[in-house]
């Protein structure tokens, strides 16, 4: 019977940790950083997916593209914002009411469909995007509308994919060789003992 309640506490204590962490990462001037960041492009997708909505004839879905991984963005923002005023609640006051909790961990949830949903959703713009470049995109003649794209729709576009996978490939380095750094250091701490 005594071996009961202590199964029951250990995951009351990891929730804790689960928490604490995500307390952390959220009320961090680098997710400040990260809603600060979705502004710009955010309005800068969706002025571009709006104002040029029916001058891209050679794939109007470019446009659709824009606008909705635009509000994917804003919604990025909002569930960020949301997540760190919670954060910075539960630090200030520690308090972990049950409903900064639900806040915490909503964003926390609402970040991972977002990220799963703006993955697919680039790959969909990619494929529309890089279609388009691969039918013969042009932007200088709008009679031809077999080929014609206003070319701020097309390489506004073209950018947001190209940016995209470039922060990726940067953000996987980075946290691979912090990984690989962090664990040639522990091996090294595990040794020297063994050979004192």
């Amino acid at each position: 019977m005594s071996t009961v309640p202590d199964q029951e506490q250990q995951p009351r204590v990891t929730n804790k940790s689960s928490l604490d962490k995500a307390v952390i990462r959220l009320s961090s001037r680098r997710t400040l950083f990260q809603i600060i960041s979705t502004i710009p492009t955010f309005a800068v997708e969706l002025t571009y997916g709006i104002k040029y909505l029916n001058q891209c004839p050679i794939q109007p879905l470019i446009n659709v593209f824009l606008i909705v991984h635009a509000c994917a963005s804003l919604a990025e923002g909002i569930v960020l914002f949301i997540g760190f005023i919670a954060a910075k609640h539960i630090k200030k006051s520690l308090n972990t009411s049950s409903f900064t909790r639900i806040l915490v961990a909503g964003s926390s949830i609402g970040q991972l469909i977002l990220l799963f949903f703006s993955i697919v959703w680039l790959i969909v713009g990619q494929v529309w995007v890089f279609g388009a470049f691969s039918n013969g995109f042009q932007s200088t003649d709008s009679t031809q509308s077999s080929t014609y794209c206003h070319q701020t729709v097309f390489w506004t576009g073209f950018a947001i994919i190209v940016v995209t996978y470039a922060i990726c490939l940067i953000l996987i380095l980075v946290l691979g060789g912090r990984f690989l750094i962090k664990r040639h250091k522990m091996k090294r701490q595990t040794v020297v003992p063994n050979n004192q």
